[in-house]
Protein backbone atom coordinates (compact mmCIF):
# COMPACT_ATOMS: atom_id res chain seq x y z
CA UNK A 1 0.00 0.00 0.00
CA UNK A 2 1.32 3.61 -0.64
CA UNK A 3 2.01 5.84 1.77
CA UNK A 4 -0.31 9.06 2.59
CA UNK A 5 2.55 11.35 1.26
CA UNK A 6 2.44 9.87 -2.74
CA UNK A 7 -1.34 9.27 -2.44
CA UNK A 8 -1.51 13.03 -1.60
CA UNK A 9 0.70 13.58 -4.23
CA UNK A 10 -1.56 11.34 -6.88
CA UNK A 11 -4.58 13.68 -5.85
CA UNK A 12 -2.64 16.73 -6.09
CA UNK A 13 -1.35 15.52 -9.64
CA UNK A 14 -5.49 15.03 -10.29
CA UNK A 15 -6.07 18.61 -9.56
CA UNK A 16 -3.49 20.48 -11.40
CA UNK A 17 -3.74 18.29 -14.41
CA UNK A 18 -7.72 18.89 -14.72
CA UNK A 19 -7.31 22.43 -13.96
CA UNK A 20 -6.20 24.81 -16.87
CA UNK A 21 -4.75 27.72 -15.39
CA UNK A 22 -2.09 30.07 -17.84
CA UNK A 23 1.88 29.40 -17.62
CA UNK A 24 2.81 32.55 -16.53
CA UNK A 25 0.07 33.04 -13.73
CA UNK A 26 1.40 29.44 -12.44
CA UNK A 27 5.07 30.39 -12.57
CA UNK A 28 4.04 33.89 -10.62
CA UNK A 29 1.88 31.83 -8.38
CA UNK A 30 4.69 29.14 -7.66
CA UNK A 31 7.11 31.69 -6.59
CA UNK A 32 4.42 33.60 -4.67
CA UNK A 33 4.09 29.96 -2.66
CA UNK A 34 7.62 29.84 -1.79
CA UNK A 35 7.48 33.47 -0.72
CA UNK A 36 4.53 32.64 1.73
CA UNK A 37 6.01 29.00 2.82
CA UNK A 38 9.13 31.13 3.70
CA UNK A 39 7.19 33.96 6.16
CA UNK A 40 5.26 30.91 7.31
CA UNK A 41 7.94 28.68 8.36
CA UNK A 42 8.90 30.02 12.27
CA UNK A 43 5.42 29.44 12.67
CA UNK A 44 4.27 26.21 14.69
CA UNK A 45 3.70 23.36 12.24
CA UNK A 46 3.32 19.88 13.09
CA UNK A 47 6.37 17.53 11.07
CA UNK A 48 3.70 15.83 9.06
CA UNK A 49 2.13 18.67 7.58
CA UNK A 50 5.66 20.75 7.01
CA UNK A 51 6.52 17.52 5.50
CA UNK A 52 3.50 17.20 2.98
CA UNK A 53 4.44 20.88 2.19
CA UNK A 54 7.89 20.07 1.37
CA UNK A 55 6.54 17.38 -1.32
CA UNK A 56 3.25 19.45 -2.43
CA UNK A 57 5.86 22.02 -3.14
CA UNK A 58 8.40 20.01 -5.80
CA UNK A 59 5.06 18.67 -7.11
CA UNK A 60 3.43 21.89 -8.21
CA UNK A 61 6.66 22.87 -9.68
CA UNK A 62 7.71 19.87 -11.51
CA UNK A 63 4.17 20.11 -13.02
CA UNK A 64 3.91 24.00 -13.56
CA UNK A 65 7.47 24.17 -15.29
CA UNK A 66 7.01 20.94 -16.93
CA UNK A 67 3.82 21.13 -18.46
CA UNK A 68 4.90 18.31 -21.57
CA UNK A 69 5.73 15.58 -18.11
CA UNK A 70 3.00 14.18 -16.03
CA UNK A 71 4.23 13.20 -12.46
CA UNK A 72 4.55 9.30 -12.48
CA UNK A 73 3.06 7.60 -9.31
CA UNK A 74 6.87 6.07 -9.47
CA UNK A 75 8.50 9.20 -9.57
CA UNK A 76 6.33 10.71 -6.68
CA UNK A 77 7.64 8.14 -4.66
CA UNK A 78 11.21 8.58 -5.88
CA UNK A 79 10.99 12.03 -4.64
CA UNK A 80 9.08 12.03 -1.38
CA UNK A 81 11.82 10.02 -0.05
CA UNK A 82 14.56 12.41 -0.61
CA UNK A 83 15.30 14.45 2.65
CA UNK A 84 14.55 18.29 1.70
CA UNK A 85 13.70 17.60 -1.99
CA UNK A 86 11.37 21.07 -1.87
CA UNK A 87 14.60 23.01 -1.33
CA UNK A 88 16.66 21.09 -4.29
CA UNK A 89 13.53 21.64 -6.86
CA UNK A 90 13.25 24.99 -5.91
CA UNK A 91 16.94 25.45 -7.08
CA UNK A 92 16.67 23.73 -9.94
CA UNK A 93 13.07 24.34 -11.47
CA UNK A 94 14.47 26.62 -14.27
CA UNK A 95 16.44 24.19 -15.24
CA UNK A 96 14.59 21.07 -17.39
CA UNK A 97 17.98 18.96 -17.75
CA UNK A 98 18.63 18.87 -14.07
CA UNK A 99 14.93 18.11 -13.40
CA UNK A 100 14.95 15.34 -15.72
CA UNK A 101 17.96 13.67 -14.04
CA UNK A 102 16.03 13.90 -10.56
CA UNK A 103 13.18 12.19 -12.33
CA UNK A 104 15.18 9.36 -13.90
CA UNK A 105 16.81 8.88 -10.64
CA UNK A 106 19.97 9.74 -12.27
CA UNK A 107 21.46 11.72 -8.86
CA UNK A 108 23.08 10.14 -6.08
CA UNK A 109 23.07 10.49 -2.28
CA UNK A 110 26.52 12.12 -0.74
CA UNK A 111 25.50 13.28 2.65
CA UNK A 112 29.53 14.28 4.18
CA UNK A 113 29.61 17.31 6.91
CA UNK A 114 31.89 19.55 7.39
CA UNK A 115 31.52 21.53 10.81
CA UNK A 116 33.99 24.48 11.55
CA UNK A 117 33.70 27.70 13.43
CA UNK A 118 29.59 27.87 13.81
CA UNK A 119 29.07 26.65 10.33
CA UNK A 120 28.11 23.06 8.67
CA UNK A 121 28.41 22.37 4.98
CA UNK A 122 27.16 19.26 3.72
CA UNK A 123 27.06 18.02 0.10
CA UNK A 124 23.72 16.25 0.30
CA UNK A 125 23.24 14.85 -3.45
CA UNK A 126 25.52 15.22 -6.34
CA UNK A 127 24.55 15.06 -10.17
CA UNK A 128 27.48 13.76 -12.42
CA UNK A 129 28.20 13.30 -15.94
CA UNK A 130 31.74 13.56 -18.03
CA UNK A 131 31.33 17.29 -18.84
CA UNK A 132 31.37 17.97 -14.49
CA UNK A 133 29.64 17.83 -11.50
CA UNK A 134 26.29 19.14 -9.81
CA UNK A 135 26.85 19.53 -6.04
CA UNK A 136 23.76 20.24 -3.72
CA UNK A 137 24.82 21.61 -0.63
CA UNK A 138 23.23 23.06 2.87
CA UNK A 139 24.42 25.51 5.43
CA UNK A 140 23.74 25.64 8.85
CA UNK A 141 24.68 28.62 10.70
CA UNK A 142 24.73 28.55 14.89
CA UNK A 143 24.47 32.61 14.74
CA UNK A 144 22.39 34.60 12.26
CA UNK A 145 24.17 35.86 9.40
CA UNK A 146 23.17 38.12 6.55
CA UNK A 147 25.46 37.15 4.02
CA UNK A 148 26.51 34.13 3.56
CA UNK A 149 29.43 33.86 0.71
CA UNK A 150 30.51 30.88 -0.71
CA UNK A 151 34.39 31.23 -1.44
CA UNK A 152 37.17 29.83 -3.05
CA UNK A 153 36.13 26.06 -3.48
CA UNK A 154 38.62 24.08 -4.84
CA UNK A 155 37.88 20.33 -6.64
CA UNK A 156 40.57 17.72 -6.74
CA UNK A 157 40.90 14.17 -7.70
CA UNK A 158 42.22 11.88 -4.89
CA UNK A 159 41.96 8.18 -6.30
CA UNK A 160 45.10 8.98 -8.84
CA UNK A 161 42.95 10.17 -12.13
CA UNK A 162 43.51 13.53 -13.50
CA UNK A 163 40.96 16.07 -13.23
CA UNK A 164 41.31 19.43 -15.12
CA UNK A 165 38.77 21.55 -13.48
CA UNK A 166 37.58 24.59 -15.86
CA UNK A 167 35.06 26.51 -13.62
CA UNK A 168 33.33 26.32 -10.08
CA UNK A 169 30.17 28.77 -10.10
CA UNK A 170 28.00 29.54 -6.98
CA UNK A 171 25.20 31.80 -6.95
CA UNK A 172 24.67 33.09 -3.82
CA UNK A 173 23.13 31.11 -1.36
CA UNK A 174 19.58 30.58 -0.85
CA UNK A 175 18.01 31.86 2.50
CA UNK A 176 15.68 29.14 3.91
CA UNK A 177 15.49 30.43 7.91
CA UNK A 178 16.64 33.83 7.43
CA UNK A 179 20.43 34.02 8.48
CA UNK A 180 20.60 30.37 9.98
CA UNK A 181 19.88 27.94 7.07
CA UNK A 182 20.71 27.83 3.59
CA UNK A 183 21.12 25.80 0.39
CA UNK A 184 23.05 26.14 -2.99
CA UNK A 185 23.93 24.21 -5.95
CA UNK A 186 28.05 24.27 -7.08
CA UNK A 187 28.70 23.75 -10.86
CA UNK A 188 31.25 22.22 -11.78
CA UNK A 189 32.45 21.91 -15.28
CA UNK A 190 35.84 20.20 -16.34
CA UNK A 191 38.10 21.19 -18.60
CA UNK A 192 38.09 17.56 -20.77
CA UNK A 193 36.37 14.27 -19.60
CA UNK A 194 38.11 12.30 -16.43
CA UNK A 195 37.77 9.33 -15.13
CA UNK A 196 38.14 10.27 -10.90
CA UNK A 197 35.34 8.97 -8.85
CA UNK A 198 36.51 10.35 -5.87
CA UNK A 199 37.42 13.83 -5.02
CA UNK A 200 38.15 16.51 -2.07
CA UNK A 201 36.34 19.72 -2.07
CA UNK A 202 37.69 22.86 0.38
CA UNK A 203 35.67 25.26 0.30
CA UNK A 204 35.39 28.60 2.71
CA UNK A 205 31.88 29.84 3.86
CA UNK A 206 31.24 32.30 5.98
CA UNK A 207 34.75 33.07 6.96
CA UNK A 208 34.93 29.39 7.87
CA UNK A 209 37.66 27.04 5.87
CA UNK A 210 35.98 23.28 5.26
CA UNK A 211 37.34 20.27 3.61
CA UNK A 212 35.00 17.48 2.42
CA UNK A 213 35.65 13.84 0.90
CA UNK A 214 33.01 12.17 -1.38
CA UNK A 215 32.88 9.17 -3.86
CA UNK A 216 30.65 8.71 -6.43
CA UNK A 217 28.65 5.35 -6.10
CA UNK A 218 26.99 4.83 -8.99
CA UNK A 219 28.31 4.50 -12.73
CA UNK A 220 27.76 8.22 -14.81
CA UNK A 221 26.62 7.93 -18.44
CA UNK A 222 28.40 9.27 -21.52
CA UNK A 223 27.63 11.71 -23.60
CA UNK A 224 25.84 12.10 -27.19
CA UNK A 225 27.62 13.72 -29.61
CA UNK A 226 25.82 14.55 -32.60
CA UNK A 227 28.59 16.13 -35.52
CA UNK A 228 26.53 18.44 -37.74
CA UNK A 229 29.07 20.71 -39.48
CA UNK A 230 26.29 22.97 -40.34
CA UNK A 231 26.68 26.86 -41.77
CA UNK A 232 24.32 29.60 -41.86
CA UNK A 233 24.37 32.95 -42.73
CA UNK A 234 22.65 35.87 -41.12
CA UNK A 235 22.75 38.78 -41.90
CA UNK A 236 25.85 37.98 -44.17
CA UNK A 237 27.98 36.50 -41.00
CA UNK A 238 28.43 33.21 -41.19
CA UNK A 239 28.06 30.65 -38.40
CA UNK A 240 29.08 27.04 -38.35
CA UNK A 241 27.56 24.86 -35.92
CA UNK A 242 30.47 22.06 -35.57
CA UNK A 243 28.83 19.35 -33.32
CA UNK A 244 26.39 18.75 -29.94
CA UNK A 245 27.42 17.11 -27.12
CA UNK A 246 24.34 16.66 -24.86
CA UNK A 247 25.36 15.32 -21.35
CA UNK A 248 23.18 14.73 -18.33
CA UNK A 249 23.84 17.89 -16.99
CA UNK A 250 24.14 20.23 -20.02
CA UNK A 251 23.97 19.99 -24.09
CA UNK A 252 27.48 22.01 -25.35
CA UNK A 253 27.02 23.50 -28.56
CA UNK A 254 29.73 23.99 -30.63
CA UNK A 255 29.88 27.08 -32.72
CA UNK A 256 32.66 28.37 -35.06
CA UNK A 257 32.19 31.72 -36.85
CA UNK A 258 33.26 32.58 -40.24
CA UNK A 259 37.24 34.40 -40.98
CA UNK A 260 35.59 36.77 -43.13
CA UNK A 261 32.89 37.88 -40.85
CA UNK A 262 32.49 41.83 -40.13
CA UNK A 263 31.03 41.59 -37.21
CA UNK A 264 32.23 39.79 -33.83
CA UNK A 265 29.75 37.65 -32.53
CA UNK A 266 29.40 37.86 -28.51
CA UNK A 267 26.54 36.20 -27.50
CA UNK A 268 23.63 33.59 -28.58
CA UNK A 269 21.17 35.04 -26.06
CA UNK A 270 18.27 32.49 -26.91
CA UNK A 271 20.19 29.86 -28.62
CA UNK A 272 17.88 26.75 -28.04
CA UNK A 273 16.62 23.24 -28.84
CA UNK A 274 13.43 22.20 -29.44
CA UNK A 275 11.47 19.04 -30.35
CA UNK A 276 9.36 17.84 -32.98
CA UNK A 277 6.36 18.52 -30.51
CA UNK A 278 7.25 22.16 -29.37
CA UNK A 279 8.84 21.56 -26.19
CA UNK A 280 12.57 23.75 -25.60
CA UNK A 281 15.47 23.39 -23.72
CA UNK A 282 17.36 26.99 -23.51
CA UNK A 283 19.87 28.97 -22.12
CA UNK A 284 21.39 27.47 -18.74
CA UNK A 285 20.20 30.33 -16.05
CA UNK A 286 22.46 29.19 -13.49
CA UNK A 287 25.79 28.40 -14.04
CA UNK A 288 28.24 28.90 -17.08
CA UNK A 289 26.31 29.39 -20.32
CA UNK A 290 29.01 29.85 -22.69
CA UNK A 291 32.84 29.61 -22.85
CA UNK A 292 35.08 31.03 -25.00
CA UNK A 293 38.56 30.81 -25.87
CA UNK A 294 41.45 32.77 -26.07
CA UNK A 295 44.04 31.35 -28.71
CA UNK A 296 40.26 31.31 -31.29
CA UNK A 297 37.93 34.05 -30.25
CA UNK A 298 35.85 33.23 -33.12
CA UNK A 299 35.60 29.56 -31.34
CA UNK A 300 32.62 29.18 -28.96
CA UNK A 301 30.82 26.44 -26.44
CA UNK A 302 27.05 27.66 -26.01
CA UNK A 303 25.66 25.75 -22.97
CA UNK A 304 21.82 24.80 -23.22
CA UNK A 305 19.52 22.98 -20.68
CA UNK A 306 19.97 19.15 -21.17
CA UNK A 307 17.31 17.31 -22.77
CA UNK A 308 19.42 13.87 -22.15
CA UNK A 309 16.59 11.96 -20.96
CA UNK A 310 14.63 12.86 -23.51
CA UNK A 311 14.51 10.62 -26.78
CA UNK A 312 12.43 13.06 -29.86
CA UNK A 313 12.20 12.02 -33.14
CA UNK A 314 12.99 15.21 -34.34
CA UNK A 315 15.56 17.35 -32.33
CA UNK A 316 16.60 21.16 -33.96
CA UNK A 317 18.56 23.93 -33.01
CA UNK A 318 17.10 27.41 -32.88
CA UNK A 319 19.77 30.09 -33.45
CA UNK A 320 17.97 32.72 -32.15
CA UNK A 321 18.89 36.57 -31.62
CA UNK A 322 22.78 37.14 -31.87
CA UNK A 323 24.45 40.24 -29.98
CA UNK A 324 27.26 41.49 -32.36
CA UNK A 325 29.03 44.70 -32.81
CA UNK A 326 31.72 45.52 -36.34
CA UNK A 327 34.52 44.12 -35.42
CA UNK A 328 36.04 47.52 -35.91
CA UNK A 329 33.62 49.03 -33.00
CA UNK A 330 34.27 45.63 -30.60
CA UNK A 331 36.45 48.12 -27.67
CA UNK A 332 35.54 51.12 -25.89
CA UNK A 333 38.79 53.21 -25.03
CA UNK A 334 38.43 55.55 -21.91
CA UNK A 335 40.67 59.02 -20.94
CA UNK A 336 41.18 58.28 -17.27
CA UNK A 337 42.31 62.04 -16.66
CA UNK A 338 39.21 63.15 -18.03
CA UNK A 339 37.20 61.13 -17.40
CA UNK A 340 35.66 60.92 -20.47
CA UNK A 341 34.87 58.36 -23.78
CA UNK A 342 37.36 58.31 -26.47
CA UNK A 343 35.73 55.67 -28.39
CA UNK A 344 32.82 53.27 -28.56
CA UNK A 345 30.34 51.64 -30.79
CA UNK A 346 28.79 54.04 -33.42
CA UNK A 347 25.41 53.29 -31.33
CA UNK A 348 27.02 55.34 -28.24
CA UNK A 349 25.34 53.02 -25.54
CA UNK A 350 28.00 53.75 -22.95
CA UNK A 351 27.65 57.29 -21.39
CA UNK A 352 29.05 58.59 -18.16
CA UNK A 353 32.42 57.52 -16.88
CA UNK A 354 34.20 57.92 -13.21
CA UNK A 355 36.99 57.48 -11.78
CA UNK A 356 37.08 57.42 -7.95
CA UNK A 357 38.98 55.29 -5.02
CA UNK A 358 40.73 52.81 -7.69
CA UNK A 359 37.40 52.01 -9.07
CA UNK A 360 36.74 52.56 -13.21
CA UNK A 361 32.85 53.13 -13.05
CA UNK A 362 30.83 53.22 -16.93
CA UNK A 363 27.45 53.76 -17.88
CA UNK A 364 25.15 52.27 -20.48
CA UNK A 365 22.25 53.89 -21.46
CA UNK A 366 19.56 51.10 -22.77
CA UNK A 367 15.87 51.18 -22.51
CA UNK A 368 15.88 47.64 -20.37
CA UNK A 369 18.15 46.52 -17.97
CA UNK A 370 21.27 45.14 -19.90
CA UNK A 371 21.95 41.74 -17.92
CA UNK A 372 25.76 41.15 -19.00
CA UNK A 373 28.49 42.50 -17.83
CA UNK A 374 29.92 43.89 -21.06
CA UNK A 375 33.59 43.42 -20.70
CA UNK A 376 36.37 41.34 -20.49
CA UNK A 377 39.96 42.25 -20.78
CA UNK A 378 41.44 46.08 -20.13
CA UNK A 379 45.31 46.69 -21.50
CA UNK A 380 46.62 50.35 -21.31
CA UNK A 381 48.47 52.37 -24.10
CA UNK A 382 50.95 49.38 -24.89
CA UNK A 383 48.81 46.51 -24.94
CA UNK A 384 49.53 45.57 -21.33
CA UNK A 385 46.89 43.88 -19.95
CA UNK A 386 45.61 45.78 -16.72
CA UNK A 387 45.46 43.89 -13.52
CA UNK A 388 42.40 44.17 -11.86
CA UNK A 389 41.15 42.84 -8.18
CA UNK A 390 37.71 42.29 -8.84
CA UNK A 391 34.53 43.23 -11.18
CA UNK A 392 31.50 44.90 -10.44
CA UNK A 393 27.71 45.92 -11.53
CA UNK A 394 25.42 48.23 -10.09
CA UNK A 395 21.71 49.83 -10.70
CA UNK A 396 21.10 47.82 -13.37
CA UNK A 397 23.10 49.91 -16.01
CA UNK A 398 26.23 50.50 -13.97
CA UNK A 399 29.45 48.41 -14.22
CA UNK A 400 32.89 48.41 -12.88
CA UNK A 401 36.24 47.87 -12.30
CA UNK A 402 38.76 47.96 -9.31
CA UNK A 403 41.76 48.65 -10.16
CA UNK A 404 44.60 49.47 -7.43
CA UNK A 405 47.32 50.22 -9.39
CA UNK A 406 45.47 52.32 -11.82
CA UNK A 407 47.77 55.46 -12.32
CA UNK A 408 50.73 53.33 -13.06
CA UNK A 409 48.58 52.52 -16.20
CA UNK A 410 48.88 55.95 -18.01
CA UNK A 411 45.82 57.89 -19.20
CA UNK A 412 44.20 55.61 -22.16
CA UNK A 413 42.77 52.08 -21.39
CA UNK A 414 40.82 50.07 -23.83
CA UNK A 415 38.67 47.99 -22.63
CA UNK A 416 37.54 44.81 -24.83
CA UNK A 417 33.48 44.07 -25.49
CA UNK A 418 32.41 40.52 -24.25
CA UNK A 419 28.46 42.00 -24.29
CA UNK A 420 26.62 44.27 -26.24
CA UNK A 421 23.17 45.79 -26.48
CA UNK A 422 23.02 45.46 -30.42
CA UNK A 423 21.38 42.38 -32.05
CA UNK A 424 21.09 40.68 -35.44
CA UNK A 425 17.57 38.89 -35.17
CA UNK A 426 17.31 35.09 -36.66
CA UNK A 427 14.52 32.55 -36.61
CA UNK A 428 16.96 30.34 -38.46
CA UNK A 429 17.54 26.18 -37.46
CA UNK A 430 19.53 23.46 -37.91
CA UNK A 431 18.01 19.60 -38.24
CA UNK A 432 19.98 17.77 -35.67
CA UNK A 433 17.81 14.59 -36.49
Amino acid sequence: MRNLEEEKLANYKKYVDETAVPVNRLDAAILAGFEKAKREDGKRRSLRKKSWFTVAAAAVILIGFFTSIRLSPAFAGYVSDIPGIGKIVELIHQDKGLIAAFESEYDQEVGVTSKNGGVTFTIDRVIADESGLALFYSIETEEKQENLLIDKPKLVSTDGSKLLVGSIGSSSPANEDVGISYTGILDIQYQEPTKARSYKLDVEVGGTTHTLNFTLKEKIHGKKDYALNKTITVDGQEITIKNIEVYPLRAAIHVEMGDANSKKILNFDNMRLIDGYGEVWGKITNGTSMASFTDNPDKKIVYLQSNYFREPKELYLVIGNVQAVNKDEAEVVIDTSVPSIVKQPASKKFSEVKVEDGNLLIQIDHEKPFHYFPFSTIKDADGKEVKQDFSFSQNDNQYGFSIPQMGSYGNLLTLELNFYPEWIKSNKKIRIK
